[in-house]
């Protein structure tokens, strides 16, 4: 038996069809097949069965996709041992952080990073998701909430402050609101993915009975669509002060800030790349720390 075929017989149970395993293992669903076909002849028993709406284990794959979670663990687990061990400032680190985080805080420090270590190769991702540290989905993650997987080690990078904004043009309109009487005014709101997160709750409860004009998942599309004089909205700090056309029309401790905090599996946290990305980060942060908590110049 090649024991690489199992990834792809735990690709496809964990994906549910041939489709979502090609597209998890970057391949065609056509390789995923004949992969699974050898596996299935080599161990000489079926592994799989068609079922309404995509692929079934047997019992004999739920045997395999087992023995495959472990291989695939240990592997991992190597493979990350063996990343942290490395000593020179020097490869390839994955960083993870919202989109905004990105670009108007890490961003503006990139040149500075280079010079400073050219050896080392950056690759930000803007993730609205949480990526899994475990499982090297990324080497190290910003998040906007403290880390409670206990195989982290998570450390505070500072405090984010949030406002109400609106555009100056709207202003002109409709007057500047008044934070108790936000139902008279039309709001632009996230969705339902950012529902636990104070900013949400804070202009759910303030607004309560206001018509809500937009939705979405991103500060931007909500920050251009305020600029454009749609309606009112809750953002960082960071973010929308400075945006030609729009207006805080809040204090800053009216609305609830949040916290930053920086992740790490224990693993990888002393290898010299990893700690010098650490290293950067907390620079980062600290430098746009009077930005980050809306102080204004």
């Amino acid at each position: 038996m090649d024991w690489n075929d199992l990834r792809y017989l735990l690709a496809v149970h964990e994906g549910g069809s041939l489709a979502s395993a090609a597209r998890k293992l970057r391949v065609d669903a056509a390789t995923v097949g004949r992969r699974l076909t050898a596996l299935e002849r080599s161990v000489g028993v079926r592994l799989l069965e068609k079922a309404p709406g995509g692929m079934r284990l047997t019992a004999a794959g739920e045997q395999a996709v087992e023995a495959a979670r472990r291989i695939d663990d240990t592997a991992t687990t190597l493979e990350r041992q063996l990343a942290g061990a490395d000593v020179q400032v020097s490869g390839h680190i994955r960083i993870t952080a919202p989109e905004t985080v990105v670009s108007h805080v890490l961003a503006p420090h990139l040149p500075a990073w280079r010079e400073r270590h050219p050896a080392l190769q950056l690759e930000l991702l803007a993730a609205t998701q949480v990526l899994n540290l475990s499982r090297r989905e990324a080497d190290l993650a910003v998040r906007l909430f403290r880390p409670q997987e206990p195989t982290l080690t998570v450390r505070k990078l500072g405090d984010i402050s949030f406002a109400l904004y609106g555009s100056k043009a709207y202003v002109r309109r409709h007057g500047r609101p008044k934070l108790e009487a936000l139902r008279e005014h039309v709001l632009l709101g996230y969705d339902d993915s950012l529902a636990q997160t104070a900013e949400k709750q804070w202009l759910e409860r303030s607004g309560e009975g206001a018509l809500f004009a937009l939705r979405s998942n991103s500060r931007y599309v909500l920050m251009e669509a305020t600029r454009k004089g749609l309606g009112l909205t809750v953002l960082p700090c960071y973010l929308a002060d400075g945006v030609p056309d729009l207006v805080r029309l809040s204090p800053v401790d009216a609305v609830p800030t949040r916290e930053a905090w920086l992740a790490v599996h224990p693993d990888l946290q002393h290898a010299s790349r990893v700690r010098a990305a650490i290293e950067l980060l907390v620079e980062s942060f600290q430098q746009e720390a009077p930005r980050l908590r809306g102080e204004r110049t």
